[in-house]
């Protein structure tokens, strides 16, 4: 099932089923232990459109993008892939040569056991940077891999994908148009390297409505920008951000423009709740916040407010101590308008329902709202508003929290 969230809730025409990846028409999947990682863990997957598909991409803007993402990125048929191969473990970055080799090895092979050309065929890595696959686990790992493909195959395919994750996150929707039922399948990965500008987070999207690749391509897109786009737990955008949709036509519904609308507001909120999910699981992150900025003099201006705000490590940590700090708050956002916007500073800050900032003084709060203060700070997701004094430009950011949890599991990684 889908990650619970509030903050993305479904569509009526969308309902979810139990399932994943392969819960769509003609989509097959696998997980194996191919060695990579300790103790027998699953860290090799592939997934895989039995009839031709349409697909769409969004990658990393990294300037250090990771071998799979490049490869990928040049030199496959982004709007017509049928497969994906991916492994867990390790990211095959800043990898040289030898990377790219290895990619195009693990491509060459998965294509030839699928029978596809390898074109039509995707390479997604995640894991520790720097160091080389171990070709000999992999090779053998993607035979594995390709014998093992089933309809059934969705938990083992998003736990094979796995790296520092506490859940896997995933799940599976019917989406109920006029024309019929089509179904969506989801499996993602990530919590910690998060803050994707793209077009160490992976998602896989299957869908099996009929649509053109110019539609599925803006369809997917679109929903890349609402959720995955528009998260941060630490601020760093990874070497290997990879998003890839696939929608191959087998369940024979091909739905009209309303249908369309429909399908893309049930990905943009599925994919919202993936994103949501994995802040979430940020790496000891204890609660999510959804940052609404308001009222900016340009997109621009109020996209650095939510990211200054939200990459705050004393604003991300007054939140793990379940502290109300609107002045690291305010200093954040008057660090991004800098010294010519004081003007624009916030007329208003909100903790959901309770205004603790108001025309840039601290609120009078009555024992009442201090109480209500108080039981939202103890909430898993929290609604923060900051109403600047501009024209109207909005932007939205979800964040996590920072932890004494997230220093360990960093600098504990590569042991």
């Amino acid at each position: 099932m889908l990650p619970v969230t509030k903050f993305a809730p479904l569509p009526a025409c969308a309902h979810e089923v139990d399932g994943g990846v392969a819960n769509p028409q003609g989509f097959i999947a696998a997980g194996v232990a191919s060695g990579v990682k300790k103790r027998g863990k699953l860290d090799l997957g592939i997934l895989a459109s039995e009839v031709a598909s349409v697909s769409a991409a969004t990658f990393t803007s990294n300037a250090a993008a990771a071998a799979p993402v490049r490869l990928t990125r040049e030199t496959s048929d982004c709007a017509h892939l049928r497969a994906v191969v991916v492994n867990a473990g390790n990211a095959n970055a800043c990898t040289g040569k030898q990377g790219l080799a290895d990619a195009a090895r693990m491509r060459l092979l998965a294509a030839n056991h699928l029978r596809l050309p390898v074109e039509q065929v995707a390479v997604a890595s995640t894991g520790l940077i720097g160091v080389h696959l171990p070709m000999a686990k992999i090779e053998p790992g993607i035979g594995a891999a390709a014998r093992a493909l089933s309809a059934g195959s969705s938990g083992a395919f998003a736990t094979a994908i796995r790296t520092t994750d506490k859940h896997a996150k995933s799940g599976a929707l019917d989406v109920r148009l006029a024309e019929g039922v089509v179904h969506v399948g989801l499996a993602a990965k990530g919590c910690g390297m998060i803050s994707p500008n793209m077009a160490t987070m992976l998602c896989f999207v299957t869908c099996d409505a009929v649509v053109t690749a110019e539609a599925w391509d803006e369809l997917m897109h679109a929903a890349v920008a609402g959720s995955f786009n528009r998260i941060t737990v630490d601020g760093q955008e990874s070497t290997n951000d990879m998003v890839l949709g696939f929608c191959n036509g087998a369940s024979g519904v091909e739905p009209g423009d309303a249908g369309l609308a429909q399908l893309g507001e049930a990905l943009q909120a599925a994919l919202l709740a993936l994103a949501v999910s994995i802040v979430a699981d940020g790496e000891g992150s204890t609660r999510t916040m959804r940052l609404k900025v308001t009222g900016a003099r340009d997109g621009g201006t109020a996209e650095a407010v939510a990211r200054a705000v939200a990459n705050s490590p004393l604003v991300k940590t007054a939140f793990y101590g379940r502290d109300a700090n609107w002045g690291r708050i305010m200093q954040a956002i008057g660090q991004a308008l800098g010294r010519d916007g004081h003007r624009a500073l916030p007329a208003r800050i909100s903790y959901e329902d309770v205004v603790i900032v108001e025309h840039g003084q601290p609120a009078a709060l009555d024992e009442v709202q201090q109480g209500r203060l108080l039981d939202i700070m103890q909430q898993s997701e929290i609604d923060l508003k900051v109403a600047l004094n501009g024209p109207g430009a909005q932007a939205t950011v979800y964040f996590s929290d920072l932890t004494h949890d997230y220093v360990t599991l960093n600098a504990e990684y590569s042991t």
